[in-house]
């Protein structure tokens, strides 16, 4: 009884530890999450106040992109501790929108890149933006950081645009701001360099500091403290905006296409790689999750628009920071947006007395720090294909807009692969063993092996090789080394075949792969060759017996 008591003692105090140390995991797990998002809010609110300016909204709208936006596409995202708000992508086309045709356009345009988003993902297109090569995204970054610092510099400056005659990308931003700069004000200058200053040198110091947020405090702090007549954020709303249909002339509508597909087609970009960088740090990575991440996205920003806010995209750097902090669950989803309320209600008297120079400083950073500085050091290094694609999108991005730049890049890479794909295409001779055509010249018998794909680019400069040839008596086309094919190699074949009927001889394929056999059988290719002169890979490989006696057979009753 002793021992029956003993061991009920003991595992009773065995559960309880069990129990404490899960409570104890809990309480890790829920402090990692709140510290994470906090993290996250923390350096949401100047970036996301900057760019709403930059695209010419209210400062509070951005903040609205990452309560709303963000908390709808983290609970619906494949990634646990993924984070969205409003991106520097979004701030050149929405801006320009803006300008041209005022907010209710901006918000219909980021309602229909949600769309589009979202049937991209549901179309499972999204896997295909993970094809573009590094040297067009290294470059498209690059243009999108020369184009918000450009644009915003008169901002930070604090300084009015100056009418120019020409018009070529960023440069008449930046001709226009060394113009105008004699105009500026000291103490807007000083506000902003305080600003830049902190984001410079407190990562130096520890980079899990908020660099940004504390410059953007200290840069308030100090226009308050010595009364800068500057301009500021101004009042807030006192509460949070409910939901309603935006004022929107429908005639805009084709207007707005072209921005909406180009903000999309950005977005989809940002989201398939962040997604990926994100997925892959915690282990849940697989293609099929990239387009759910579009869906998760996309419905955010179809919901956005109706409160006032621009379209968000997936943040790296966010998302990375709070993952840091100890971001485990989606509850570090819910802790960035809280956090972020926090700010419009009880802070939001702070919020008013920040100088847009101070804002516009954080901007100005975010686009000097997404051009890839290191990429133009190593063009030296880089191959001539490599540099010539990476300057050309880049000075497409910068001197004409950012979907001009990124289309372009894209053409000429997919030219540049499909050429190579083309040259590793060979065609050559081979040994054919011919156990049962003795009574047949061996010189009457040739073979080739075709290696690489078999697409539009090649099956022309295999037909003019074989054209080159002359007469063969049995030509044998092996298969077993060929890689994709497409219906131009449907085409190729039907040319041999008939090219060697008018020449007298004949036609035999052999190590087909069974996909490419059943599009054959499907386009009525085996149908008018004849079955008999096909062989599939695997055939080819266990039973070349069985295929030669029949190619022997066939060339005797043939001889005969």
């Amino acid at each position: 009884m002793q021992g029956h008591s003993f061991t009920v003692h003991l595992t009773t105090l065995w559960l309880s530890f069990s129990q404490l140390r899960k409570r104890a995991d809990l309480g890790a797990k829920l402090r990692g999450d709140l510290f994470g998002g906090t993290v996250a809010a923390l350096i949401a609110v100047p970036y996301g106040m900057a760019l709403s300016v930059a695209m010419g909204m209210r400062p509070e709208a951005g903040l609205y992109t990452s309560i709303i936006g963000g908390l709808v596409a983290g609970f619906l995202s494949s990634s646990p501790v993924l984070i969205s708000g409003l991106s520097a992508t979004a701030a050149p086309i929405l801006g320009a929108v803006t300008k041209s045709y005022g907010i209710g356009a901006a918000l219909i345009t980021g309602l229909l890149c949600g769309l589009a988003m979202l049937l991209i993902g549901i179309m499972k297109f999204g896997r295909f933006a993970n094809y573009l090569p590094p040297s067009i995204v290294s470059a498209f970054t690059s243009g999108l950081g020369i184009t918000i610092f450009a644009t915003q510099l008169k901002a930070f400056l604090g300084v009015q645009s100056y009418p120019l005659s020409f018009n070529f990308g960023v440069l008449d931003d930046l001709v226009s701001a060394a113009i105008m700069l004699p105009t500026s004000q000291p103490e807007t200058l000083l506000t902003g360099g305080i600003v830049i200053a902190a984001i410079v040198l407190l990562p130096k110091w520890n980079d899990n500091i908020p660099a940004s947020i504390i410059g953007v405090l200290l840069a308030t702090f100090v226009a308050n403290f010595f009364g800068f007549d500057i301009k500021r954020v101004g009042a807030l709303p006192s509460g949070f905006p409910l939901p309603q249909l935006m004022q929107f002339d429908v005639a805009l509508l084709p207007e707005l296409i072209h921005p909406a597909l180009t903000l999309a087609g950005l977005f989809t970009i940002n989201q398939a790689l962040t997604a990926l960088a994100v997925n892959r740090s915690i282990n849940v990575y697989s293609p099929e999750k990239c387009d759910r991440e579009l869906i998760a996205q996309g419905t955010a920003n179809l919901l956005t628009p109706f409160f006032g806010a621009p379209p968000g995209v997936a943040m790296l750097a966010r998302t990375m920071a709070s993952k840091r902090a100890g971001a485990m669950s989606r509850l570090s989803v819910i802790a960035h947006s809280f956090i972020l309320l926090l700010f419009l209600l009880p802070l939001r008297g702070l919020i008013a007395q920040i100088p847009l120079s101070a804002l516009a400083a954080v901007t100005v950073m975010v686009g000097l720090q997404l051009t890839d500085w290191k990429r133009f050091t190593a063009l030296r290094r880089m191959a001539r294909i490599d540099v010539a694609l990476f300057l050309i999108t880049f000075l497409m991005v910068v001197g004409a807009d950012l979907v001009t730049g990124v289309g372009i890049g894209f053409l000429i890479a997919m030219m540049l692969f499909v050429e190579r794909a083309a040259e590793s295409t060979r065609l050559e001779a081979v040994a054919v063993s011919l156990p049962y055509f003795s009574h047949i010249n061996e010189s009457g018998v040739r073979a080739f092996r075709l290696t690489g794909p078999l697409f539009f680019a090649t099956s022309e400069r295999v037909l003019s090789q074989l054209q080159a040839e002359p007469p063969i008596e049995v030509l044998v086309l092996d298969l077993t080394a060929t890689g994709t094919a497409d219906s131009s190699a449907i085409a190729l074949f039907r040319a041999v075949f008939a090219m060697q009927q008018e020449r007298g001889g004949d036609l035999f394929i052999t190590g087909v792969d069974p996909h490419l056999y059943q599009m054959f059988a499907d386009n009525g290719l085996i149908a008018e060759l004849g079955a008999q002169r096909f062989t599939l890979k695997s055939e080819a490989t266990k039973e070349s017996e069985r295929f030669y006696a029949l190619f022997g057979s066939l060339l005797r009753s043939q001889n005969s």
